[in-house]
């Protein structure tokens, strides 16, 4: 098993060499560093938590609630650092979706018939 741990490592260490991997770190830094962004995305989590935690207690949801919600989501849907980290994060998840999918065809291939 040591070797597996061993290669794992590599394949992390592959993995956050890489150019994506890099541009998605080089976008969160830039979110991080506009505060406008962070208050932006704040707000979107704690409107986003109410809304769930009326939904989970059974409690009617305001439309102001709602509207404000959504004003949140076109607010972040405009703002160019945080539509640029979205777009790194898919670049990323793609990546890594790929690299899941190499590694499952080769666990497919060692599989004995009738297995």
């Amino acid at each position: 098993m040591k070797d597996l741990i061993e290669m794992a490592g590599l394949l992390g260490k592959k993995i956050a060499a890489h150019e994506r991997c890099k541009l998605l770190a080089q976008a969160q830094e830039a979110v991080d560093a506009d505060e406008a962004a962070g208050v932006l995305v704040r707000e979107y989590h704690e409107q986003a938590t109410k809304i769930q935690q009326l939904e989970a207690e059974g409690k009617p949801i305001e439309v102001a609630d709602k509207h404000k919600l959504k004003e949140l989501e076109e607010k972040i849907s405009t703002n160019e650092l945080l539509m640029e980290l979205t777009k790194r994060q898919v670049d990323f998840v793609e990546m890594m979706h790929k690299v899941k999918e190499a590694i499952d065809k080769q666990m497919q291939g060692e599989k004995q018939p009738g297995q």
